[in-house]
């Protein structure tokens, strides 16, 4: 490995650009004194005394205290599986702080309440209505009635459908083509041509495609009704009628 590849490396395990240089240089003397490591590392005199500092904060670098003052690295390995436990207990304190956030985000949510407005919700980008569509199916808390196109490419709608069903939420679905995987995914399942892309959730909660999503457009358009049961029922009714026509 070369002196760009270890200055790499330890800038990638959190060293600052001259904390890597100085200790990258250090490896190859084992030990010198300051304005060496200064000289050979290309760290400007001025900030070198500060950047040893540093690594002795962090065990990385013993001072040997002789006339004139030297500088001593600690074995290699040992510095990298040192930097390596730092950086592992940096990233477990973080995951701690963003399933605080979560949760915490999730209260407030629950506090504040869902969105009852019913509009048409313009996106330029079809799978932000498949994201849009994948979180409102995972707040179902007891069905979901689908007219569906969904093929093995929508993983985000089929790991929804996933979530919703270790709810024990009941699932049934009516496809436009067969799919031996979405089958796996929902609890009851039939094919047959529809023409339509629509979600009843609860019995009360609407979710219409206006736009054909097949068809690259600039543009697509998609309504949510959350809280309209005679829509809901409407449909519903639709959806059991062409159940009766559809194949398993």
């Amino acid at each position: 490995m070369n002196n760009a590849e270890l200055n790499g490396l330890l800038a990638n395990l959190g060293l600052t650009e001259y904390e890597s240089k100085t200790l990258s240089t250090l490896f190859g003397l084992g030990e010198a004194e300051a304005p060496e490591i200064s000289r050979l590392a290309q760290v400007p005199k001025t900030r070198v005394y500060d950047v040893l500092e540093k690594l002795i904060e962090k065990k990385l670098v013993i001072e040997i205290r002789v006339r004139p003052k030297k500088y001593r690295v600690i074995d290699a390995p040992q510095v990298l599986d040192s930097l390596v436990a730092e950086r592992k207990s940096h990233l477990s304190d973080l995951e701690s702080q963003v399933k605080e956030m979560k949760n915490g985000l999730a209260n407030t949510r629950k506090g504040i309440g869902e969105v009852k407005s019913e509009s048409v919700i313009k996106v330029k980008d079809k799978h932000d209505f498949e994201r849009i569509l994948a979180q409102e199916l995972e707040k179902a808390e007891g069905t979901i009635v689908g007219f569906t196109e969904i093929s093995d490419k929508h993983t985000v709608l089929k790991d929804a459908l996933e979530k919703a069903k270790g709810k024990n939420v009941a699932i049934r679905l009516l496809n436009s083509f067969p799919s031996e995987s979405l089958k796996k995914s929902v609890k009851e399942f039939k094919q047959v041509e529809h023409g339509l892309n629509a979600f009843i959730i609860d019995d009360k909660k609407v979710i219409l495609a206006l736009s054909d999503f097949k068809k690259e457009k600039p543009e697509y358009h998609f309504t949510i009704w959350h809280e309209n049961k005679p829509m809901a029922n409407a449909f519903r009714h639709y959806f059991d009628k062409v159940w009766a026509q559809g194949k398993n």
